[in-house]
């Protein structure tokens, strides 16, 4: 809060900036999230809103690479979010791309900004911390095995920008990690048909929401799971969505798919792709049946491996880029949540 007090300001710039392109320094004719570096500096432009950001949720691939990055001897993961944030006004990790989202408190409003917070609103963003302008003053507490980071700075929310109130029912920790993936359960509800095999590769949060949202549409029997870890297995398959689980490394396409043969696993209608490791593409293919659609909620996913794998198999498989955007996904995922108490002890540890 102190630190803000500076920028608290009535004066905000006279010109809108809905899709934030005033604020790419380079290149010039970017948008945010193609850009290399942002301006997080104020006053507002006349439709922005100030958020002072508390804590950032980091999306679990770039979490992974910056926690190796420390493992191999590297600066501190603490070190090296500032010194992305401080070189880029925006926290992309260079190597992944891929960033997280932010939770915060609304400090102004632009008096062209959409009418949906008013200060002192809690709220979650709903947008990529690669596109969200960002300063941080310091990181106040970080777990090498926690995302959620905590920290002190200010981000600007553009009017494009979609965002939450958070809600008052749950936990701020656990509402933020459910927020942070809430993209990938609305779209596995939007793809999945009642009657369909669906297999889920990625037995984490999102892999347990995804699960969550398949149940809806299809019987236990009809969807599997599968992870590098068992004991990641195991909890998610205590949660009673799902019956059937393989355990295998889908960095490794032959062996995977072997293991599924080996299980009596059928093709799959949908493969829905939330693992956090890179090269999981060809695996999550080879899988699936002709005719079916595979899902990637993955930020390690390369279109390029995909696409040419794809081909390189001969399977008429229908190739899906997840989208962390879809209609009213926020709400559907919080009320999945909320229906099912068993997911919320499921974020509790």
């Amino acid at each position: 809060m102190k630190a803000l007090n500076h920028f608290m300001q009535d004066e905000v710039r006279s010109q809108e900036n809905p899709l934030g392109a005033e604020r790419v320094i380079a290149p010039k004719g970017a948008l945010p999230q193609g850009a290399h570096r942002l301006d997080a500096s104020l006053p507002l432009y006349a439709d922005e809103t100030l958020i002072d950001v508390e804590r950032l949720n980091l999306d679990s691939v770039s979490f992974r690479q910056l926690k190796e990055n420390q493992e191999e001897g590297a600066t501190p993961i603490a070190d090296q979010i500032l010194g992305i944030v401080r070189e880029r006004g925006k926290m992309q990790n260079p190597v992944t791309g891929s960033g997280g989202m932010l939770l915060g408190k609304v400090m102004q409003v632009g008096p062209k900004a959409p009418p949906r917070f008013e200060v002192g609103d809690r709220v979650a963003t709903l947008v990529s911390l690669t596109l969200t302008p960002l300063h941080l003053e310091e990181i106040l507490s970080l777990h090498p095995s926690d995302p959620q980071v905590e920290v002190r700075g200010h981000a600007i929310l553009f009017a494009s920008s979609p965002a939450v109130k958070l809600p008052t029912d749950l936990p701020e920790a656990i509402a933020l990690s459910i927020l942070d993936v809430c993209g990938a359960p609305a779209w596995v509800r939007r793809l999945t048909k009642v009657g369909d095999k669906v297999l889920i590769v990625g037995a984490g949060k999102s892999g347990a929401l995804a699960a969550a949202a398949a149940s809806e549409k299809i019987v236990a029997e009809d969807l599997w799971i599968s992870d590098i870890s068992e004991a990641s297995l195991e909890k998610t398959l205590s949660l009673g969505f799902a019956k059937n689980a393989v355990c295998a490394n889908a960095q490794w396409p032959f062996e995977f798919h072997e293991s599924f043969e080996r299980a009596g696993a059928p093709r799959f209608d949908l493969v829905v792709n939330v693992s956090n490791a890179p090269e999981t593409e060809t695996a999550s293919i080879l899988v699936a049946k002709d005719g079916g659609k595979v899902l990637f909620f993955n930020m390690a996913t390369q279109f390029s491996r995909a696409v040419l794998s794809t081909e390189g198999l001969g399977r008429d498989v229908e190739l899906v880029m997840g989208n962390g955007f879809a209609q009213g996904h926020a709400e559907y995922t919080l009320d999945l949540v909320r229906r099912n108490n068993r997911l919320i002890k499921f974020f509790e540890v």
